[in-house]
C-alpha cells in the first residue's frame, strides 16, 4: 500500500513553500508546528480509579494500561489492601496519561469523611469507581461527592469472569440474561441510593478484550473535552476497527506537523544536514506508529496473555512493520534508501546546497514531500498489520 506522489503535487508544495520562505512564514510554521507536536506528547490526563478494598482497583489500572499483574512498573496487586496514598502510574508508551489508583475507601484507616479530603478529586480529568459482588453505601456516597464535584465518573463492576464461571454451572444458564441481570442489580442500586442514573460498565481484568472494557475505552474517549480526546483515542487497546480507523485518522493529521518539522529542518542551508535531520525525526515518528497501534513488545506479551494466544503467534501477524524497539538510525536510513522518491531528491539536495536560496528552498520542500510521503506508507503497513492482529485476536 502507498501514496501516490504526482508532478501536480510536488509543483503545488514546492509553490506554497516558496510562497512561506518569500514570506518569511516558514520558521513560523515549523515551529507552530513542532508545539503543537509537544502539545500532542506533554497535554496531562489525569484518570483516578477509586473504591472499595479488594474490588479489583489495582488489576484494573494494570489492564487499562496495558501492564501485566507481575511486570515491575505494574500497580501493586494482593488480597489485602496493598495502597496506603494516592499512587500514581504513568502509561508505558503514553506518560502524560496518568492512572491514580487510590486507596480503598471504608477501612480502619481511610474512614470516607477523611478519604474524600486525602484524595483530592478536584486533581482529575475521570474518577473510575470499581465495584465487585454488592454495591455499598460508601460507592454512593463516592458517586454523590463526585457528581457534587462536577466531576465525570463511571462506575466499573470488576470480576465478571469470575462471576460468569460461577453461574455457568447452573443448568439454565445463559450469559447475555446473567450480563443483563448484573448490570440491572448495579444500575439500579445505584439510582436507588443515589438518585443518579448511570450506566455501569461489566470487565474482567482478567480478559479485557471481553465484556465492556472496549465500549468503557469507547465511551471514555468519545466524552472527554475535544482538546484531550485525542490523547486517550491513542492509547486505548485496540479492539475493533472503529478503533483502529480513528487512530489512523490522527497519525495523518500527526504526519502533516512531522513533515513541516523535517522541512523547517531541511530549508537550512548547512550541505547534508537535512537527510540526518529527517532520519532522527522519523526514528522518533515510526516508534511512536507502532506504540500507537500496539505494534511493540510489550503491547503483544499483554494481549497474548489477556487472550490466550501465543506471543509469537500474534507476532507472526505482523507482517511489514517493525517491532517498536527494533527501529533505529540503521534500520530508517535502510528503510528510505528503498524509495526511489529518496534517493533521487537526496542526490539533487545535495548538488544543490552550495547554492543558496535554491537549495534551500528545494531542500525545504524535498524533506516535507519525502517525509509526507514515508510516513503515510508507513502507516499504511501499520494499519494492515494491527488489523491483522486484530484478526487474530478474535479467531
Amino acid at each position: 500500500m502507498g501514496n501516490k506522489i504526482t508532478k501536480d503535487f510536488l509543483r503545488r508544495e514546492f509553490e506554497e513553500l516558496k510562497n512561506d520562505m518569500n514570506q518569511g512564514n516558514l520558521p513560523k510554521v515549523a515551529a507552530e508546528y513542532k508545539e503543537r507536536l509537544n502539545e500532542m506528547e506533554k497535554l496531562p490526563l489525569n484518570i483516578a480509579v477509586t473504591g472499595q478494598t479488594g474490588s479489583g482497583k489495582s488489576s484494573f489500572v494494570n489492564a487499562f494500561r496495558g501492564i501485566n499483574d507481575d511486570d515491575d512498573e505494574a500497580a501493586k496487586v494482593g488480597p489485602v489492601e496493598e495502597t496506603m496514598k494516592p499512587e500514581v502510574y504513568p502509561h508505558p508508551s503514553f506518560p502524560n496519561i496518568k492512572l491514580w489508583d487510590l486507596p480503598g475507601m471504608g477501612t480502619s484507616i481511610f474512614q470516607a469523611t477523611e478519604y474524600l479530603k486525602k484524595v483530592q478529586f478536584e486533581r482529575y480529568d475521570v474518577v473510575i469507581i470499581v465495584i465487585s459482588d454488592r454495591f455499598t453505601e460508601n460507592d454512593a456516597l463516592l458517586a454523590k461527592e463526585i457528581e457534587r464535584r462536577r466531576k465525570k465518573f463511571y462506575y466499573v463492576r470488576t470480576k465478571i469472569d469470575a462471576c460468569i464461571k460461577a453461574e455457568r454451572r447452573k443448568r439454565t444458564f445463559n450469559l447475555e440474561q446473567t450480563l443483563e441481570n448484573i448490570r440491572n442489580y448495579c444500575e439500579d442500586s445505584l439510582k436507588k441510593a443515589t438518585k443518579l442514573s448511570a450506566r455501569v460498565f461489566l470487565v474482567s481484568n482478567l480478559y479485557a478484550h471481553m465484556y465492556d472494557f472496549p465500549l468503557l475505552q469507547e465511551t471514555m474517549t468519545a466524552e472527554l473535552p475535544d482538546h484531550k480526546k485525542h490523547i486517550l483515542t491513542l492509547a486505548v487497546h485496540i479492539f475493533s476497527e472503529n478503533e483502529l480507523m480513528k487512530k489512523k485518522e490522527l497519525m495523518k493529521a500527526y504526519i502533516k506537523k512531522i513533515a513541516w518539522v523535517s522541512c523547517a529542518c531541511g530549508a537550512l542551508p548547512l550541505p547534508g544536514l537535512s537527510i540526518a535531520c529527517d532520519v532522527g525525526i522519523l526514528i522518533d515518528a515510526l516508534r511512536r506508529f507502532c506504540q500507537v497501534f500496539g505494534l511493540d513488545d510489550r503491547s503483544l506479551r499483554f494481549l497474548a496473555l489477556q487472550t490466550g494466544k501465543g506471543f509469537e503467534e500474534l507476532r507472526s501477524a505482523i507482517k511489514k512493520t517493525p517491532l517498536a524497539n527494533t527501529i533505529n538510525a540503521e534500520l530508517v536510513f535502510s528503510l528510505l534508501t528503498k524509495s526511489s522518491l529518496w534517493v533521487t531528491v537526496s542526490m539533487v539536495e545535495l548538488a544543490l546546497d552550495v547554492i543558496p536560496v535554491i537549495g534551500s528552498l528545494f531542500g525545504g520542500a524535498s524533506s516535507y514531500v519525502v517525509t509526507y510521503h514515508f510516513l503515510n506508507n508507513f502507516l499504511d503497513d501499520a494499519v494492515e498489520d494491527a488489523q491483522n492482529v486484530l484478526a487474530k485476536l478474535l479467531e
